[in-house]
């Protein structure tokens, strides 16, 4: 027989006001409103923080501007914006455990749905036009979301070093040029 009247109920703590560790990553650009009996209320505690993705924050950091003049710095993010969602398409199934009865112990993989198989040809057919470094370049930052920096510097090397963001233009201006054919 359990005793119910030892069990204390949880009052629920402080609300965080900021994420638990903010990076260069984080801004805070959102305000929530809360209806409340005295009228709305602007609650900006910690659900007004977001993360950017890397390329957000370059764009944000007005990195994506300049270079070669047949594009700007909105057409390199919408490219990156637009490789970036098929990449996800890639990686999710749109199936979940549950979903996943008839799994056979012989170590069979479960089938790819109809849109991840779409993604997946969408993104080989993109990649295969551009060349190797941009290929690289682009998937790091736009797909796994490593920073321009590392990205361009496990691409090329040292051969960038103090340019990383131009090549970074460089690689989204041939994205978005694989896009366009």
């Amino acid at each position: 027989m359990s005793s119910s009247k030892n069990i204390k109920k949880r009052s629920p703590g402080p609300r965080a006001e900021t994420p638990a560790v903010i990076t260069p990553l984080h801004v805070k650009d959102r305000s929530f409103v809360d209806e409340v009996s005295g009228g709305p209320r602007v609650l900006a505690g910690a659900r007004a923080w977001r993360k950017l993705t890397p390329l957000e924050a370059a764009y944000a950091r007005g990195q994506l501007a300049g270079g070669a003049q047949s594009h700007d710095a909105l057409a390199r993010f919408e490219a990156g914006r637009r490789y970036a969602g098929i990449f996800a398409g890639c990686e999710t199934s749109g199936r979940d455990s549950t979903q996943m009865i008839a799994i056979s112990k012989s170590g069979g993989t479960a089938s790819l749905s109809q849109g991840q198989m779409s993604a997946l040809r969408a993104l080989a057919a993109v990649e295969a036009r551009l060349g190797e470094r941009d290929r690289a370049i682009i998937r790091m930052v736009c797909g796994e979301g490593f920073a321009p920096v590392e990205a361009v510097r496990a691409a090329c090397g040292d051969d960038y070093k103090h340019t990383t963001a131009a090549r970074f233009r460089e690689a989204l201006d041939a994205l978005t040029d694989a896009f366009g054919r």
